[in-house]
């Protein structure tokens, strides 16, 4: 890719609590729908192992077949967040992540009931949501 064309590709940040559920089914959503138009990233305002994002890889291979496999939890607190647009994925989270310093501008909120704790069945609710979220994107 030309570098100058990587400077202008869109950046889109998505939080959630553990970067482990939400954020991880919204960043590869992201990925399939858009693929280098746009990069899609990840990160959690308290990241746990990468362990808990099993059930969230799972409903991505078995439900769009992407492969996720290699999803390590960041910690949003550890990245520039000037560089992006920030999609955050819970109402409660949008607070943190504006006294972490970017303009509310580029802070969005996607309020996504969280998975975490349920059976897969939550978690195919919310990749649901989210690809809805993206295919209203994509027509606009």
């Amino acid at each position: 890719m030309n570098p100058n064309v990587a400077e202008r590709t869109p950046r889109v940040l998505f939080v959630c609590a553990g970067n482990t559920c939400r954020s991880v089914l919204a960043e590869y959503l992201g990925r399939q729908m858009f693929g280098e138009e746009v990069v899609f990233e990840s990160a959690g305002i308290n990241p746990q192992p990468a362990t808990d994002a099993a059930n969230a890889l799972h409903t991505l291979n078995k439900n769009f077949g992407i492969d996720a496999s290699g999803h390590t939890p960041r910690n949003v607190r550890e990245l520039d967040l000037n560089q992006y647009l920030i999609i955050v994925l819970d109402k409660s989270a949008v607070e943190i992540v504006e006294a972490l310093g970017p303009r509310s501008s580029k802070v969005k909120l996607w309020n996504i009931r969280d998975p975490w704790g349920g059976d897969l069945t939550e978690y195919d609710h919310a990749s649901l949501e989210i690809k809805k979220k993206f295919v209203r994107l994509k027509a606009s």
